[in-house]
């Protein structure tokens, strides 16, 4: 097993426990126009990698869940969290319920359902123009959110380029039956509260697959198309955590 590191991370609030995740590029700050600590005890943190954690590989979804654990182990918290991802942050929220008790996971914006990347996407990311075609993938992303909240998250975002590579090495380097394998071994086995909330339109058939692999999964539309629905609309987004929270 890979050798965990210590995450920078802040604790805020009262309440059930919650988890934060961040997406890729991000940071826990990213989080900021969410008052998550008004209804939780809020553990942020930022993922190996990214903001002020250690920037050391590997980047894969289970070796980051296994890293926020030992944060919670080293913090002496031993309540099942409720585990919170946004995008990339989805992907290691689900890893983290497929290794460790939870009380539920919100995935927010990010499908499961992945496929190799084509090999001009690949050429992008490994060569020197990475930057470019993540700011501009970004830029298409934010749909309906306010501009100004857009700008900000634009200009906080930093893009690395090995840990670009490294999370997406599973879409660079695998093949359809080893994606298949790989997002399988992030699957709960265990019965698991699910909620996938997207901003960005997702087939019709995805609540059918997701539910397929994890039994009684919600997938359901925000009221706002964009990656960002958390931030769009804050006060609907904490009502509605607080209200799978409590179905959970």
């Amino acid at each position: 097993m890979t050798e965990t590191v210590p995450l920078a991370h802040d604790v805020d609030g009262s309440g059930p426990l919650l988890v934060a995740l961040h997406g890729m590029t991000e940071d826990r700050r990213f989080w900021d126009g969410v008052p998550l600590a008004e209804r939780f005890r809020t553990v942020r943190v930022d993922l190996r990698g990214h903001g002020e954690s250690p920037r050391v590989g590997p980047y894969d979804p289970l070796t980051l869940a296994g890293d926020v654990h030992e944060l919670l182990n080293t913090l002496r918290i031993d309540e099942p969290p409720l585990v919170l991802g946004h995008s990339y942050g989805g992907v290691v929220a689900t890893a983290y319920a497929s290794r460790f008790p939870v009380r539920g996971v919100v995935d927010v914006d990010q499908t499961l359902d992945i496929t190799p990347l084509p090999a001009p996407i690949a050429e992008a990311v490994r060569g020197e123009g990475y930057r470019e075609f993540m700011t501009a993938g970004f830029a298409q992303m934010y749909g309906e959110l306010d501009p100004a909240v857009a700008a900000e998250l634009s200009e906080r975002r930093e893009v690395r380029q090995d840990v670009l590579a490294g999370v997406w090495a599973p879409l660079l380097d695998l093949g359809p039956d080893e994606l298949t394998a790989f997002v399988a071994d992030l699957t709960p086995t265990q019965p698991t509260p699910y909620l996938s909330i997207h901003g960005l339109p997702v087939d019709d058939s995805y609540a059918k697959w997701l539910d397929d692999r994890i039994p009684g999964a919600v997938v359901e539309a925000a009221p706002v198309v964009t990656h960002y629905p958390h931030l769009a609309d804050p006060s609907w987004f904490v009502r509605r955590l607080v209200a799978f929270d409590t179905a959970a």
